[in-house]
């Protein structure tokens, strides 16, 4: 379950500064990810790159990814919960209203209309503004921004009828999480096919892009000749998948909230739907990012030109993913076991989640947030908080290094190896073709040269 944010006054020092920015990195997986990626792939890969046409190409792909990955989240979705309240669930008459934030409630007290309003009277609280909000306010210095969410207003939206209220909450949730795997997972996964194609026009070859130089461009054409004539069919089935996906989550993570079936599939499907929650209304939660994240890596496999790029694109993929989505837990919890039990520190959950066998070797630990949280309320020692960032930085530089610097080593001995097959292979028959055609020895010229 998502930590609450708590809005607190953040103090300007550097180390309270430093506190602050590594729990906003902790609390959203793309943010982390965006991180790793940048010093763990985009800039070491770029270095390490074959020839100029791949660094080029890298380049456009981590660029157009970090656009979107820094737009989905700070632009598009809050403009898009805002939409959502004001034309999908029409809870909002103004779409400026401070009531759309009622979006961000978990899905966790969506199941039934009491919880839901419980939840809501809570959240009723002071909320801070997001970066869209917070430029608008700039913009228009006349408007004075509300800070409450008023849950009145939003009953006599409904006609005071909770049970409608917690359906539109739900049906406008479903809307943004589907736009936002369609439109991001889609951009992102289309540009892949969309570069190869401007590498195309600007190097005038159709192959893979780190293999040029390596071999005549006979060859190298001739490796991607199977995604040249099915490039369509791959773009066709990865938006298939994408579809497909993006609506199994979704009835998975929103549908089942509208039942109220005792069901035990349909229950523990319930159960699971706070796991769809975006922290903050802005940033997604694990499972779907993951979810959404094998998508992509789909569609990064069928952009591949030939079996070189194709292993290639497996070998950073998988590893960057598992390192990233597993490598963290693994590492988070082998750490604070270590330094609980070596030090004394309290980082290990203590609300009977550590009770079975494999949560006794990796543990589930505290999110950043919510140690600094129990270290400002006096429960736990300082020493805590500097123990908690110190282990999640850690954890950072492990997964930039293992993804970043020895990943790329490997994969560029790889495709020389396989591209040399194919010189040698073409060299062979090249070879073979020039005897079989050579003109044939007639006698008269045997006896002339003896």
């Amino acid at each position: 379950m998502q930590i609450p944010i708590v809005n607190k006054k953040y103090d300007s020092s550097f180390g309270n500064g430093f506190y602050n920015i590594t729990r906003e990195l902790e609390s959203s997986i793309p943010l982390s990810r965006a991180l790793v990626d940048l010093c763990g792939a985009s800039v070491p890969w770029v270095i390490m790159a074959n020839n100029s046409a791949e660094r080029k190409e890298k380049i456009r792909k981590f660029s157009f990814d970090y656009i979107i990955a820094y737009l989905s989240p700070f632009v598009t979705l809050p403009l898009s919960n805002r939409f959502a309240m004001k034309y999908i669930a029409k809870l909002n008459k103004n779409f400026w209203s401070n009531n759309h934030k009622a979006i961000h409630i978990s899905n966790a007290f969506l199941k039934d209309a009491d919880s839901m309003m419980s939840e809501l009277y809570k959240m009723g609280k002071n909320m801070k503004k997001n970066p869209i909000e917070s430029l608008y306010y700039k913009l228009n210095p006349n408007k004075q921004y509300n800070p409450k969410l008023d849950v009145e207003e939003l009953l006599k939206s409904v006609g005071g009828d909770k049970e409608k209220l917690r359906q539109k909450l739900i049906r406008s949730k479903n809307a943004v999480f589907i736009s936002d795997c369609l439109f991001t997972v889609g951009t992102v996964g289309s540009f892949l096919f969309i570069n190869n194609e401007i590498t195309k026009k600007k190097t005038g070859q159709s192959g893979f892009s780190a293999e040029m130089r390596m071999a005549d461009k006979s060859i190298v054409e001739k490796r991607a000749d199977s995604h040249e004539k099915n490039k369509k069919r791959k773009y066709l089935t990865f938006a298939a998948l994408l579809t497909g996906a993006t609506l199994g989550m979704s009835l998975a993570g929103f549908a089942t909230l509208y039942s109220k079936s005792s069901n035990k599939i349909i229950k523990s499907l319930r159960d699971c739907s706070k796991y769809f929650d975006y922290t903050k209304g802005i940033y997604m939660s694990r499972l779907p990012f993951f979810l959404n994240t094998m998508v992509f890596v789909a569609a990064t496999l069928l952009a591949a030109r030939n079996s070189t790029e194709r292993k290639d694109l497996a070998i950073r993929s998988g590893v960057g993913n598992t390192v990233f989505f597993g490598g963290d837990l693994v590492l988070g919890s082998l750490f604070t076991n270590l330094s609980d039990r070596i030090f004394g520190t309290k980082l290990r959950k203590d609300d009977g989640s550590n009770n079975s066998f494999i949560n006794k070797i990796f543990p589930k630990v505290k999110h950043v947030e919510q140690v600094i949280e129990e270290v400002e309320q006096g429960k736990i020692s300082s020493v805590n908080k500097k123990v908690s960032v110190g282990i999640f930085w850690a954890n950072i530089l492990i997964l930039m290094g293992s993804i970043g610097y020895l990943i790329p080593k490997v994969i560029n001995k790889m495709i020389r190896k396989d591209v040399d097959k194919d010189v040698q292979a073409q060299k062979s028959i090249s070879g073979l073709a020039n005897f079989a055609y050579s003109k044939p020895l007639r006698m008269e010229d045997f006896i002339r040269n003896k």
